[in-house]
């Protein structure tokens, strides 16, 4: 069987992927156009979470800046320098070397503006080589003194004579590029820097290089620049409520987040399927486009994710040639792979029981939000599809239906996975749900618990209920889990309050790492039990589950998400 795997490249970084499958050229040439036609200096942020497109969207935007005569368009990968003392010196150095190749500059600009540059650089490493891999010439140009013209610095006073970067600053500042001339400097891979060498960068590039005709454009994943602020800020100088987001805004101008990628996943799955074997591409097209929504629209996951199903299907029709056996097919080993990395509990619980899986099969939506009030495996079942629209398409399609049905096929795609050591418990970690709210209840308000569920379901909220929130009594755990997955919690206070204490122990973890908690009174419950440092926001559903009500709710959860953190 031929076997070509998918190399997880960029857009524009090798021969195998030259064309947008992302949907994403839009967005370049917007961008692109906007860093051409802004005089500077000025921060674009392209954000997004890891394996979600940025460096593709930043090739793409080159591609569009490279076309302008009037741009000296600057690739620089942040991690590559991750070992500089000063990574600033690296940076440019690489700026220089564009400059001195760009012969649409101007000679005397180019004089000017390199020999500051290179000033700047020198003042960073006038005691070691810097290494810029790939341009010797540059590194040599920087450690070489006589490139700065010291005749130029000030000597009136001898304090400021004894700076290295007073005048090379001057210098730099003194620069005037032409109108429409532009240095655009695209940053990749921020957010694969330590940390610390990441703040150290864009802390000097916002004291340093912050001139007139230059355009910053950075790929990073805020979470990791923004954690780490937060939790520096913490634990060195003890300031807890300090807003990582905050910082972070002082140094971006406009932030652009990479847009959900809704229908476009469809395309970019058949895109990735070129040139593999037909009956391959056959049986698994149908349902690759479900699991890219499973995989949360990140195209690093659904490649991975191919290139297993690529292997598993090899395995298996090797397996099946040997012992003279029909090979599993590929599409029901993708649901299996699928319920085992995002849903193993659903997964084990139909498997448990060939009736429930067949009764499934049978389910429409009315029968989640019934089954869910009940108790046992149908429960927890209905309490998934309920909550995750993603688990409804994977099982409820033509392909998740023949999975549900035959028993056989189902048992054996399962066991070829596990048998083959397949799947790996370190797997899971590749998927990363992303819920709006996590619940905390009392087993005694299951029932309304359930109809709200399903409402705010409706309205396109995700609450990961009956699988990450425990059914019964909150635990603890379930609040420490919520913040890598949802900001907010969602505190129901019910007529019973038998149990609270343990509820209330969860309330108190999250308060002090100032999670967002939103108070919500059900019916017959006492507003005098929302805890005193609640009271200012909280929502009212004593009435019962109207629509007014679940209004406020889903408003309140919104907002909850688009506060700073």
């Amino acid at each position: 069987m031929k076997i070509s795997l998918i190399a997880d490249q960029a857009i524009g970084e090798s021969d195998l992927r030259t064309a947008d499958g992302l949907g994403f050229e839009t967005y370049a040439q917007v961008l692109a156009t906007a860093a051409a036609d802004t005089k500077g200096p000025f921060t674009i942020g392209v954000f997004g979470e890891w394996g979600t497109g940025k460096t593709s969207l930043l090739r793409l935007i080159k591609r569009q800046l490279d076309q302008n005569p009037q741009v000296v368009t600057v690739w620089f990968n942040a991690w590559r320098h991750d070992k500089e003392e000063h990574p600033i010196v690296p940076l440019v150095g690489t700026i220089v070397h564009e400059l001195e190749e760009h012969k649409a500059v101007p000679a005397q600009t180019r004089r000017t503006l390199v020999g500051a540059l290179r000033a700047i650089a020198y003042g960073f490493s006038a005691k070691a080589k810097v290494k810029v891999p790939g341009f010797a010439e540059v590194e040599a140009s920087f450690v070489a003194k006589e490139m700065i013209d010291r005749d130029e610095r000030l000597r009136s006073d001898p304090l400021l004579d004894r700076s290295l970067y007073y005048g090379a600053f001057n210098r730099l500042d003194a620069v005037q590029l032409e109108d429409e001339l532009r240095v655009v400097v695209l940053i990749d891979d921020l957010d694969r820097c330590f940390p610390d060498q990441a703040i150290q960068l864009l802390e000097s590039i916002k004291l340093v290089l912050a001139q007139p005709g230059f355009i910053f454009i950075l790929g990073v994943a805020r979470r990791v620049i923004e954690g780490y602020l937060q939790h520096r800020y913490t634990t060195e100088y003890g300031i807890s409520d300090f807003k990582g987001q905050l910082y972070l805004d002082k140094m971006v101008q406009l932030p652009f987040h990479i847009p959900p990628y809704g229908g476009r996943m469809a395309d970019f799955s058949e895109s990735l399927l070129a040139g593999q074997p037909s009956d391959v591409v056959q049986e698994l097209k149908p349902v690759l486009a479900l699991v890219a929504e499973v995989f949360g629209g990140n195209p690093r996951s659904l490649i991975r994710f191919i290139n297993n199903i690529l292997i598993d299907t090899a395995i298996s029709s090797e397996l099946a040639r040997l012992n003279n056996t029909p090979p599993i097919p590929v599409q029901l080993v993708a649901i299996s792979r699928c319920l085992e990395l995002r849903w193993p509990d659903v997964l084990s619980t139909l498997l448990a029981s060939d009736e429930l899986a067949a009764d499934v099969v049978r389910w429409n939506r009315a029968d989640f939000a019934r089954r869910a009030s009940e108790e046992g495996d149908q429960a927890r079942v209905a309490a998934a599809l309920l909550s995750e629209p993603e688990l409804q398409m994977l099982l409820l399609g033509s392909e998740g239906k023949l999975w549900l049905r035959n028993a056989e096929l189902r048992h054996a795609s399962v066991d070829f996975l596990r048998d083959q050591r397949r799947l790996s418990p370190l797997d899971p970690a590749e998927v990363r749900p992303r819920w709006d709210a996590y619940f905390s209840y009392l087993l005694s308000d299951r029932s309304v618990i359930v109809e709200i569920v399903e409402k705010l379901s409706q309205r396109g909220l995700r609450i990961p209920f009956g699988r990450l929130s425990k059914i019964g009594e909150t635990t603890v755990e379930q609040f420490e889990a919520a913040p890598e997955s949802a900001p907010i919690i969602a505190y129901f206070i019910g007529p019973d309050r038998s149990g609270v204490e343990l509820q209330q122990e969860g309330l108190n973890s999250a308060i002090d790492r100032a999670q967002a908690v939103i108070p919500v009174l059900l019916p017959g419950a006492d507003g005098s039990q929302i805890p005193p440092q609640l009271r200012a926001r909280w929502v009212d559903l004593r009435q019962g589950v109207t629509h007014v009500g679940i209004g406020r709710l889903a408003d309140a959860i919104e907002a909850g998400n688009r506060r700073p953190s």
